[in-house]
This record gives structure tokens, sequence and C-alpha cells, in this order.
């Protein structure tokens, strides 16, 4: 309890400082008195978490028999080819025309420094209950770099299954920017000090522990997403 109270007199005194208006009595201030037992016990949380695995989140629209393939070789990350061969498949199969198929292969997302080579998680369970942001994730089939920006998106919106797809992720692949023993802390006093939300980018295959399809109720409980206006744009 003790220590309980300095982790929240650290954090209060932090809250203050950063309300702070005068920018010069915020560089002039003394050392926080509770940061030594803060960095102490965010030392310890990534001790623990040291060797383990995060549960991640990925949210997306699939084909069925892109789903089976997820399960059995994982995520990949995102390479302009690839994505053009599951175009192509769809295109193929009568599912999209041609014109689409073609927008969609000259699309500038497709080699954006930003996307290209990652595949993009979040560990928060709330986050999926967050519609404004994860709407046309499960609306439009192939994720943001494909549907994103089409002159028309509506045959996208057709095809596929929303998914919520679960991974397993290696404590040690996280970023090293990401301190995740004063994230956990912040996340247990549901305090802003630091950012709590946890979404990262990884340059490498991932591993599904299990993905979970509109169909099965988990998905609704997991997201209410029955409540959502899956017709707006």
């Amino acid at each position: 309890m003790e220590s309980e109270n300095s982790l929240k007199e650290f954090l209060n005194e932090e809250k203050k400082r950063i309300l702070e208006p005068d920018f010069l009595v915020r560089i002039k201030c003394p050392p926080n008195p509770n940061k030594e037992i803060w960095n102490s016990v965010a030392n310890k949380i990534e001790s623990v978490l040291s060797g383990r695995k995060l549960v991640g989140i990925h949210c997306t629209k699939l084909m069925d028999y892109e789903i089976e393939e997820i399960i059995k070789n994982g995520l990949m990350p995102l390479e302009k080819s690839y994505a053009i061969n599951r175009v192509n498949k769809l295109y193929k199969n009568g599912l999209i025309s041609e014109k689409l198929k073609n927008e969609i292969a000259n699309k500038s997302e497709l080699e954006e420094n930003e996307r290209v080579g990652k595949v993009f998680t979040f560990y928060n369970i709330s986050t999926l209950q967050f519609e404004d942001g994860l709407r046309k994730f499960f609306t439009y089939w192939g994720g943001e770099s494909i549907f994103q920006y089409l002159e028309d998106s509506s045959e996208l919106r057709k095809i596929g299954i929303p998914c919520i797809i679960f991974i397993s992720m290696n404590i040690e692949n996280i970023p090293q920017n990401i301190k995740l023993g004063e994230r956990f802390l912040c996340i247990f006093f549901n305090d802003y000090y630091c950012p709590t939300g946890m979404e990262f980018s990884f340059n490498k295959k991932i591993d599904v522990l299990k993905v979970i399809q509109r169909d099965n109720k988990l998905f609704n409980d997991l997201t209410n997403i029955e409540s959502w206006d899956l017709n707006a744009d």
C-alpha cells in the first residue's frame, strides 16, 4: 500500500508539472521525490515481462481461403506483390471488376514507407469497440492500403468476412522506445501520464493464435458491432 501511494503521488506531481503554464517553472522543478520508486517498480515490471509474450489484435476483412492461410502461415507484412496477387485472385474468381483490379495495383499506398514491410497490431481489448477507428476495416475487404482512397470501393463491401485476429508476439520484439513498465502502471492507475494505448507495427511475419469471424457471438461481444452504423463511409 505504501508503494501504491508513492506511485500515485508521483503521478499527481508529474501532472501538476505538465499543467504548469510557465515553461521556466517546469524546467526548474526539483526531481520528483517519488521518481526513484516509480522507476524501480517500472523496471521490476519490465523484468517480469522479459521472455514472455503479448497477445495482440489485428482487425481486417478476409476471404475464407485467406483465413485458412493466415491460420497456417501467420500474418504477413505488407508487400506490393503480395497485395496484387490477392487482388488478382479476386478478379480471376469474378469477384471484382478489371477497373478496380487495375486501380488497386497502381495505388501509392502499396509502396509507402510507413506501410510496406509492416504488420500493424494493437493490444488494448477495449479498442475493439472503437467504431470510428475500426468500422472501415470490418466493412471493406483487404486492409487500409487497399481500400483507402479508391474512386469507388463499393465492390469491396460485398466480399470478405470481418475478422478479429489474435496474434502472439515476443516481448523482446516490442519497439525499444516503448516503456511497457510505465504503460502498465498507467493502465493500472487509469492515468494519462504516459500513453496507455498500445499500437505497434512489426516488420516480420506474426504467429496467429485465433481468428474470430463475424458470425461468432464472441465477435459482437468484443466489438458491440451490432450497434454500429456499418453503412457510414
